[in-house]
């Protein structure tokens, strides 16, 4: 949504911006996303200044609700129950924090449906899907 303002990502935003939904997610992926602005954008410091002035205002529009990481715990168990269908165990924290939110988020977003795949969904309850899938969901929905 912050570097590709035509992108479903951008969309999704806007309608959360506006009070369609309600978006939450947990400081792992908050801190993900800081890094890969920052990596991205390490050697054009102009840039990089107004990209991160840009993801503060979207942040504040969205009104992103930022949930406590999963504990070592949740993680754990996450990981004994999820991981033959997710198979990368950095994502299983952020399924781990998912699992754990008052009350049960309705969609899990996400770029990676390689990892957050129909498989994990089917396992956890909740429907997971791209952007841009998203997007023609709430479309066919209507």
């Amino acid at each position: 949504a912050l570097l590709i303002p035509s992108s479903a990502a951008y969309v999704v935003a806007e309608m959360v911006a506006r009070g369609v939904f309600d978006m939450a997610t947990c400081q792992l992926c908050v801190d993900d996303a800081e890094n890969a602005i920052v990596a991205k954008l390490q050697k054009k410091p102009d840039e990089l200044d107004q990209t991160i002035t840009n993801w503060e205002k979207l942040l504040a529009d969205i009104r992103l609700i930022v949930v406590p990481d999963p504990d070592m715990a949740s993680v754990i168990a996450t990981r004994d129950k999820y991981l033959g269908v997710m198979r990368h165990k950095a994502d299983i924290p952020v399924l781990a924090a998912a699992l754990k939110m008052d009350p049960t988020p309705h969609v899990i977003l996400s770029g990676n449906r390689d990892h957050f795949n129909d498989a994990v969904a089917d396992r956890c309850g909740i429907k997971i899907c791209s952007c841009q899938e998203f997007i023609e969901f709430i479309s066919e929905a209507s």
